[in-house]
């Protein structure tokens, strides 16, 4: 009986510490207080660690990813979204930009608008941007000119000049 009696004495020890212990764990994570997420997309590693660290967070690099407008090194994306707010001494996972992916672009000056779109869909690009004007130097749908040119390295996104053929006088 007695036996029974210490067992119990311990187990009661045991859960009292436990629950003390819980409590004071608690207790001090609800000491840290919260703080609201910066926006680190677009911004150089170093800028974005400071202004983390502002804030008591910390910044780490996961990945790379190509991206057209942001320069290379610079932050694209982070894990998480600008405005919620965590803990501090939370880590925010970012991933950094290679720049914008460097092709061979083809040469498209003097086809149809509808050619360069599948010679570039099949290549791996896109026009981006179409400009038309009114020349006598090429027939309606016609591109006349392209950026970046055939010599040039450039990105997934090529931009055109497309005719609308010759400017007709109303009457």
């Amino acid at each position: 009986m007695k036996r029974l009696l210490r067992s119990l004495g311990y187990l009661l020890v045991l859960l009292v510490a436990g629950i003390v212990s819980a409590h004071l764990t608690v207790k001090l994570l609800s000491l840290s207080r919260d703080v609201r997420v910066p926006d680190l997309k677009g911004r150089e590693m170093i800028a974005a660690n400071d202004i983390a660290r502002k804030e008591r967070l910390y910044i780490r690099p996961v990945g790379e990813d190509y991206d057209q407008r942001i320069p290379e090194g610079f932050i694209v994306r982070q894990d998480i979204p600008p405005g919620n707010r965590v803990k501090e001494g939370r880590e925010i996972r970012v991933v950094l930009s290679r720049g914008p992916r460097v092709r061979e672009v083809p040469d498209v000056v003097g086809q149809s608008l509808h050619d360069a779109e599948t010679l570039f869909s099949g290549k791996g690009l896109s026009i981006d941007r179409i400009i038309y004007i009114h020349t006598e130097a090429a027939p309606k749908d016609t591109i006349v000119a392209q950026r970046p040119e055939p010599q040039e390295k450039g990105s997934d996104a090529v931009s055109v000049i497309v005719s609308t053929g010759k400017h007709e006088e109303e009457k």
